[in-house]
């Protein structure tokens, strides 16, 4: 069993007012560690990127063209039509619970970006494309994981994060698009230093104690590359490849207090956690044209997920006195890391696209999507509580298309909008020990959203 993570509570070692001082300073680092902090980022993992997009189920890597190809697949920059501009804004609700009762996890609110910027140099074309992912509740969030709290890891704070990524697309040849590019992240390190006196007769008017706090974000990229293939007139397919990617936080907290100028005491607390780890992942995709009007897309992702760290931080607590007037422990101990034992998915997609509505001045498309995420995580019967189950998510939306807009605009003014329904299938965790501090529990629920976006093309 994990000993007492705050040492110097106990009365048999420390005088009350060295316990006071310290408890202030575990205490403010408790805070950082559970607060909001700025951090990293990866919505589109979770829920996609675009409208289209999402509205599709994913399924469009084969021939994404729009500004959401700087997430599902780079080469479809090169394919655009010209220069597009889109923002939009989606907002997704949980509806989880465990044993009947809801789960505290937030809404998922974010501001999208994307931009698409080719340029024609012959008859060879590259493009340039941007996208960003900008939450509405805070910029960041990260919280360390506490193995006796159940916790749904897919959706309570991988959403919370700003995505952005930068690629560059070619389409040498009029059959073929390749492209590339790479996706920012911020690991972060911060150091809390205390130093200074402490008088035991008064310490509110006689002890001198500073503190400093030392960060360090460093950015990490990941990479992104696919290509796309138009077979025939009424056959692409795609193929897309994302890297993996390692968030780590780690947090320092150190003590070198002199004690009535006849000892020094010295105090670390070295914790070490991974936030957030994105899996490298592959996606092949087909889509189809039986008629002019009609579109099906079919699309499959594999994504590494044995290949993630533990979640559970570890720490290391180290406690002394220099002499010693009063008997202090030594290496108190923390926390190890524990195997989650998450096993590699597979996700299935569909897409259907049908032009319902298509004038020299309107085009309107109606889309619907579907796809099946296999949880990565087993059943929970150990001490860890990720109770993240299979997810099933249908989705509906719509593409209406202005064109007839000369000369106000050279090109096209587009609306999307979208619904979607995700039911994550409610499985009961047996735990293997009969003492187990959380016990046996049921988790399942849904989760609903909609999106809309607006998107101007410059031809």
């Amino acid at each position: 069993m994990t000993k007492n993570p705050h040492p110097t509570t106990s009365p048999r070692t420390l005088p009350d007012s060295i316990r006071l001082r310290a408890s202030a300073s575990l205490a403010a680092l408790a805070a950082l560690l559970l607060a909001p902090s700025l951090a990293h980022a990866t919505p589109p993992d979770t829920y996609g990127f675009g409208a289209r997009a999402r509205a599709l189920g994913g399924a469009v890597t084969a021939d994404v063209s729009d500004s959401s190809a700087s997430y599902h697949n780079p080469a479809g920059l090169a394919a655009s039509e010209g220069i597009q501009l889109a923002v939009g804004y989606v907002d997704l609700h949980p509806f989880l619970d465990i044993d009947g009762e809801r789960s505290s996890v937030e809404r998922f609110g974010t501001l999208e970006v994307g931009m698409v910027a080719p340029v024609k140099v012959g008859n060879v074309i590259t493009a340039f494309g941007l996208g960003l992912m900008l939450p509405d509740q805070r910029l960041a969030r990260t919280r360390s994981t506490i193995v006796t709290r159940p916790r749904w890891e897919m959706y309570d704070t991988r959403s919370q994060r700003i995505f952005l990524a930068a690629n560059l697309a070619i389409r040498p040849v009029e059959w073929l698009t390749i492209g590339a590019g790479i996706a920012f992240q911020a690991p972060s390190e911060l150091t809390l230093d205390i130093r200074g006196d402490l008088a035991l007769d008064d310490p509110e008017a006689n002890s001198r104690l500073e503190h400093q706090f030392k960060g360090d974000l460093t950015s990490i990229r990941y990479p992104a590359a696919g290509f796309q293939i138009e077979a025939t007139d009424w056959l692409s397919f795609g193929l897309s490849y994302r890297g993996e990617y390692t968030l780590a936080n780690r947090i320092v907290a150190l003590a070198d207090v002199r004690v009535m100028r006849i000892a020094t005491l010295e105090f670390l607390l070295d914790t070490f956690s991974t936030s957030l780890f994105g899996p490298q992942q592959a996606s092949l995709s087909f889509a189809f044209r039986p008629i002019p009007d009609l579109r099906i897309g079919l699309e499959v992702t594999w994504y590494d997920w044995s290949a993630h760290p533990s979640l559970i931080p570890t720490e290391e607590i180290v406690l002394g006195l220099d002499p010693p007037i009063v008997e202090v422990p030594g290496n108190i101990g923390g926390r190890s890391a524990i195997p989650l034992g998450l096993h590699d998915t597979f996700v299935p997609r569909i897409g259907v696209e049908y032009t319902a509505v298509r004038t020299d001045a309107v085009e309107l498309d109606l889309r619907v999507g579907y796809y099946y995420e296999n949880s990565p995580f087993p059943v929970q019967r150990g001490t860890t509580n990720f109770v993240d189950g299979d997810e099933h998510t249908t989705s509906i939306g719509f593409g209406l298309r202005l064109t007839d807009l000369e000369p106000t605009l050279p090109g096209h003014l587009q609306i999307n909008g979208y619904l979607l329904w995700s039911r994550i299938v409610e499985r009961t965790h047996v735990k293997d020990s009969l003492v187990d501090a959380v016990g046996d529990y049921t988790a399942g629920g849904d989760l609903l959203g909609l999106g809309l976006q607006l998107e101007v093309a410059f031809r």
